[in-house]
């Protein structure tokens, strides 16, 4: 069953098969070559051409629903995660809803396709049982893998002491330029020219902003100028983390697998009202964080351990 379809960048524009968002996403990515595009339209897999590199190509699966993407080491491994990604939410959204898609559907036709779904029914429901409610005592679980793990402490306190100790100012353009390349390579956020960037958290003067924990900042640091045009690419959780960093309590994290887990327990707990869409507003984010660490009770521990808490949990789960 072939489900990828290859693509140039011309042949990509022509077919019209994705939102002017969706294509402008994958046609800013410097050295874009082809496309492997999933029939579900949400995932893809991009090669890249590095003429200069060692290796030649370099490649990066793409969430075009999420806006995110990763590197991964070769269109073969990306497409086997594609369709791992793609099997576990359809086992997740058959247990969940309470109608099924029209491809769905199709099994339901004769008694063994009926069977089948009911098994992937019963799967699912298993699997999201099996997610803990947080508390106190899975949030100290996580917390301690944290601190045991040096790939996740140590690169977290070499940021803290660059952003807090040695250049706690964005005053001068090569100190941010060094802390986003330094944020950037840690976290993957995917910022594909540091300097633009940069540039633009100068233009903005944001210490005393910082200091008091101004929401608006990180919507503002998204938008960068890019030869002449400003644009919003992905910035979103690289300008979170940015402002994190330099005042953790009042900027928590936005990721997508933090998103993962909001949405999910607003679903089963309804912790607090708000849309997926209204997690992309940083201060809507924000106030959905807080809500969901009053209603869990864990109010007693600081935004930063919330962050490390919901990433990890998240990964696990989603």
């Amino acid at each position: 069953m072939k489900d990828f379809t290859s693509y140039g960048k011309k042949a990509l524009r022509n077919a019209c098969i994705l939102s002017d968002d969706q294509f402008k996403l994958i046609d800013e990515v410097k050295g874009f070559f082809s496309l492997e595009l999933h029939e579900s339209r949400r995932y893809a897999v991009m090669t890249l051409e590095r003429p200069n590199c060692n290796p030649r190509n370099s490649y990066l699966l793409m969430d075009l629903e999420l806006r995110t993407s990763e590197p991964v080491e070769g269109v073969k491994k990306a497409k086997q995660i594609i369709r791992e990604r793609c099997m576990k939410q359809l086992g997740a959204n058959s247990g969940l809803q309470k109608e099924t898609d029209p491809a769905a559907s199709t099994f339901t036709n004769s008694e063994g396709g009926l069977n089948a779904l009911q098994t992937n029914k019963k799967k699912a429901a298993d699997a999201m049982a099996a997610i803990p409610r947080p508390s106190c005592e899975e949030l100290e679980k996580y917390l301690e893998r944290w601190r045991l793990n040096p790939e996740l402490f140590v690169p977290e306190l070499v940021l803290n002491k660059l952003f807090t100790h040695q250049h706690p100012l964005n005053q001068d353009i090569e100190e941010i330029v060094l802390k986003v390349a330094a944020l950037n390579t840690v976290y993957n956020t995917q910022i594909f020219s540091v300097y633009p960037i940069a540039k633009r958290i100068l233009s903005l003067q944001i210490d005393e902003r910082l200091r008091a924990g101004d929401e608006s900042l990180v919507q503002e640091i998204m938008s960068v100028d890019y030869m002449g045009k400003i644009r919003h690419i992905n910035h979103y959780s690289f300008a979170s983390k940015y402002c994190s960093f330099h005042n953790p309590e009042a900027y928590p994290i936005f990721d997508s697998y933090v998103e993962k887990v909001l949405l999910y327990y607003q679903k089963k707990d309804g912790f607090y009202s708000f849309s997926k869409e209204d997690l992309k507003d940083y201060g809507k984010f924000k106030q959905a964080i807080y809500a969901f660490r009053d209603y869990y009770g864990l109010n007693h521990y600081a935004v930063k351990q919330l962050d490390q808490f919901l990433w990890q949990f998240g990964k696990d789960y989603f």
